[in-house]
């Protein structure tokens, strides 16, 4: 037999391999067969398929179909879920009515947040105010570390060590130590205040911030309206303390990448170390600072399981992605959860686009 003749003989062995298998696995779902039989006639179908599409392809196409098993595995986890929270988002599903046809309510869901939700919107401030201060808090305190630790000095490699352990820690770990420590009673950081001869500190309340109330004129405001609370204060000195050394470590990468060309050209001109970080460290850190801020801008805004280790579904430090939980699964309206769902989406997407023109914008600049 010649070699085109064995080469049409592999193609129809390979086309039938592919058609009985898909046949056998699509068999296996219509007569309801066990969920160990689909599976495995399922993963042995898409075997035989994508085996197949390698062979049949031929080198010219390689590079495409070796890709073809993750973009089915992305567009699974991720196209698919998608549009299924965006379906359920338009329609009326509970927990009663879930196994039943769903009713279509279009953007019923979404304006109820804006119009009815009397929790939605101190919800979003919250959610905004505890992203911009622990985003600005943690950039201050990551670059003074880095620049600190970029020096040599006895010890630097241990403290950096140190440093790293809280990011490597589970976050529903660090919730639940930081709630033992704020113990109003028992917890180490008042016994610690009382020690030195101060008073106990109420963490895990909504005590105003008494130094934040005292001020003339706004005090007052600050604490009703812009969560100048203890509490609040608690969730940013919890995130702060695990999430810092992530920043320190990106930034510190950062400058020992940095070139030393123009530093030493600025010591040469005289320039002040203030001067050398205003004019030169940072503008050639932006790129890494870029990074570093929408990363943490993402994290932030969908922050979940620190706040509620810490103080459960309080309404008075309760952030949109608490927000959902309640509505999605506390009270069983998944409807309106997912339309929520979806609107914290468009936040993200809405702030890191405005992140990356500013940064756009100072780069033209």
């Amino acid at each position: 037999m010649s070699k085109p003749e064995n080469e049409h003989s592999l193609t129809r062995v390979l086309w039938a391999m592919m058609f009985l298998t898909v046949l056998a696995a699509s068999i296996s779902f219509y007569a309801r067969a066990g969920i160990n039989v689909r599976a495995t006639l399922t993963l042995l179908a898409a075997t035989c398929v994508f085996a197949g599409l390698i062979v049949l392809s031929g080198d010219k196409y390689i590079k495409y179909t070796l890709i073809m098993p993750s973009v089915v595995l992305m567009f699974a986890v991720t196209i698919v879920p998608l549009a299924f929270l965006i379906t359920m988002s338009v329609t009326d599903v509970k927990l009663m009515n879930f196994n039943r046809a769903w009713r279509f309510v279009g953007l019923q869901n979404y304006i109820h947040f804006f119009t009815k939700d009397k929790l939605f919107f101190p919800a979003l401030f919250r959610t905004l105010e505890y992203t911009l201060l622990a985003l600005i808090t943690q950039l201050i305190i990551g670059v003074a570390l880095a620049l600190l630790l970029q020096r040599k000095f006895v010890g630097r490699n241990l403290v950096s060590s140190f440093l790293i352990i809280p990011v490597m820690t589970c976050p529903i770990v660090i919730a639940m130590l930081w709630k033992s420590m704020m113990n109003s009673q028992t917890g180490v950081i008042n016994n610690i205040i009382r020690r030195f001869g101060g008073e106990g500190v109420h963490w895990l309340t909504n005590d105003p911030l008494t130094w934040i109330q005292k001020i003339p004129l706004i005090g007052g405001f600050l604490v009703s309206q812009a969560n100048a609370t203890t509490g609040f204060l608690s969730i940013l000195i919890v995130n702060t303390w695990q999430w810092t050394p992530f920043v320190f470590l990106m930034i510190l990468a950062g400058l020992n990448s940095l070139p030393r060309e123009p530093f030493e050209a600025a010591a040469v001109d005289g320039a002040s170390q203030w001067q050398v970080f205003r004019y030169v460290t940072l503008p050639l850190l932006r790129p890494v600072m870029q990074v570093v801020i929408l990363m943490r801008l993402i994290d932030l805004m969908k922050v979940y399981d620190q706040i509620y280790a810490l103080f459960g579904d309080n309404i008075t430090m309760r952030t949109l992605n608490i927000h959902i939980f309640s509505v999605g699964l506390t009270n069983q309206d998944y409807g309106k959860g997912s339309a929520l769902s979806v609107i914290v989406l468009i936040f993200i997407i809405f702030l890191t686009k405005a992140c990356l023109s500013a940064n756009r914008r100072l780069s033209e600049k």
